[in-house]
């Protein structure tokens, strides 16, 4: 029988989720380069089906800003139903990864990787959005010439615009300042689509400057081609949109289980089935891609959410407010949806993740780097690939074996309960996952494990992170879980989970 306490928390939680998705959901798409219907299309499925399909709990699925530059290249090199193809292909790929168990796999990207993909993500939304907030079409496609072509545009903006992005703007800025408890739940997000639209509507906003969503949902309706199924931009769309789609699900879905309440953990390979079964749902129908959204997520588990209840139920609350209000959403400005992309930009990429990604240290700050920058210069695949190949470069040189590079060299001894790990080679990112899982089982079993470190040459930033995660499950299981680190190991950044390496003699 349905707990109704739990019941009532989920669908509170899931209305007020909703007035956060969906003006993110029409924003996203937006910025992608795709209908606003395609985004609400997305957010509708991702809810009413991911959550019936299962992986997680109270994570809340939809499009997502990490998605906007790869749904915008595949529209820009394949066009929209083009892109639609991609997006069915990347689903079928995803069934596939999850299908051969590959969710839990994302541990296996270096943290600088993940931080420089999504800090480039955040440039690229600032760079094409700045132009939409103060209206102006830009002439660039490629981020850098974005960026510099805003001076440009604020010589030519249209005024009466600029003066609703920008004030929307400083609503968004403003309302994280507020402490006020009961001020802080409502959605930021909503106030400055109400605030923005409420301006417009003043000053007589008509035309391109708003908002065209259709009333009938049938003209919603695009199906997919393949007429370039045979080419490698096809392809490369298709890869990245699974990749990039999956490595997402998989952090927000991890991120989650750590705020989650009732302390469960998610079945990744099941949630990556579940995200592919999805998103191939939405494309057959003309809706963007879906990850399990992290901030939607987290916003869901501040207001209350305890099951998958809250993610199907602020899908159902998007669908009552496009069949009942759609005429409300032709009353948003675009520069307001700008505005909120902005922010959403700066959260990305604000300067305190380049000073935090220094404060790790400088081993961290080349992965960090180099996956941004030719993120920005080329494209996103090509900033993952040479990002992980060159942090492996660094750790390679700091004292990382080539044989270990995949398998790390240990000794596991079980006594009764008692677990003892003697790692003899280096740890970093791709060779610790397996002896993580190991550890992570013993931990569940409440065994008392130790893992010795002291013959570490290395133990980089990524696994410092895993480490402290493991200490975590060990603390929510009861478990007992000690490391110990030689004091000859050295520090190479000013944080507690800072790569170390041992001190030459």
């Amino acid at each position: 029988m349905t707990d109704s306490p739990s019941l009532k928390a989920d669908l509170s939680a899931g209305f007020s989720v909703a007035l956060v998705a969906l003006p993110l959901s029409i924003g996203i798409a937006l910025a992608s380069g795709a209908p606003a219907s395609a985004g609400l299309i997305a957010a509708i499925i991702g809810g009413l089906l991911g959550s019936w399909l299962g992986g997680s709990y109270v994570t809340i699925n939809g499009p997502a800003a990490g998605l906007i530059v790869i749904v915008l290249d595949a529209i820009s090199a394949l066009g929209f139903r083009g892109m639609l193809g991609a997006a069915l292909v990347a689903g079928g790929v995803q069934i596939l990864m999850g299908a051969l168990k590959l969710g839990r796999k994302a541990a296996a990207f270096p943290a600088s990787v993940i931080h420089g993909m999504m800090a480039a993500i955040g440039v690229i939304i600032i760079a094409k959005q700045t132009h939409t907030l103060i209206g102006h079409t830009p002439i660039s496609k490629n981020p850098l010439m974005l960026l510099a072509e805003i001076p440009l545009s604020f010589s030519n903006f249209q005024p009466l615009v600029f003066v609703v992005g920008a004030l929307t703007l400083a609503l968004l800025i403003a309302w994280t300042k507020i402490q006020i408890p009961w001020l802080k739940k409502v959605p930021g997000p909503l106030v400055a689509v109400i605030f923005g639209s409420a301006i417009a509507a003043y000053l007589g906003f008509e035309g391109k400057t708003l908002l065209n969503v259709p009333s009938d949902l049938r003209s919603w309706v695009v199906f997919p081609e393949f007429s370039q199924i045979g080419t490698g931009l096809f392809w490369k769309s298709a890869i990245t949109l699974a990749l990039v789609g999956s490595l997402e699900t998989a952090l927000s879905a991890a991120a989650i289980d750590k705020i989650d309440p009732l302390k469960r953990k998610s079945n990744l390979d099941r949630d990556l089935l579940s995200k592919g079964v999805c998103n191939l749902a939405s494309a057959l129908i003309g809706g963007i891609p879906m990850i399990a959204e992290i901030v939607r997520s987290s916003a869901n588990v501040s207001y209350g959410a305890r099951s998958w209840r809250s993610n199907f139920s602020h899908s159902l609350f998007i669908l009552l407010a496009v069949i009942a209000l759609p005429f409300a959403l032709n009353l948003i400005p675009l520069s307001a949806l700008a505005a909120i992309l902005v922010m959403i930009g700066w959260r990305l990429a604000g300067p305190t993740h380049f000073m935090h990604a220094l404060k790790i240290g400088k081993d961290n700050l080349v992965g960090f780097v180099v996956t941004l920058t030719l993120t920005l210069a080329v494209d996103l695949l090509v900033g993952i690939f040479v990002g992980v190949l060159a942090q492996l470069a660094v750790e390679v040189y700091l004292g990382l074996k080539l044989k270990n590079c995949f398998r790390p060299d240990f000794a596991l001894k079980v006594k009764d309960s008692n677990v003892t790990i003697h790692v003899k080679s280096s740890l970093i990112f791709s060779n610790f996952l397996s002896l993580k899982e190991a550890i992570a089982g013993h931990l569940m079993q409440r065994n008392v494990v130790r893992l010795n470190l002291e013959n570490c040459d290395y133990i980089d930033h990524s696994v410092m992170e895993q480490i402290q995660e493991l200490k975590t499950l060990a603390a929510d299981t009861g478990a007992s879980f000690g490391v110990t680190l030689s004091p000859l190991q050295d520090s190479l950044g000013d944080d507690n989970l800072s790569a170390r390496r041992r001190r030459s003699a």
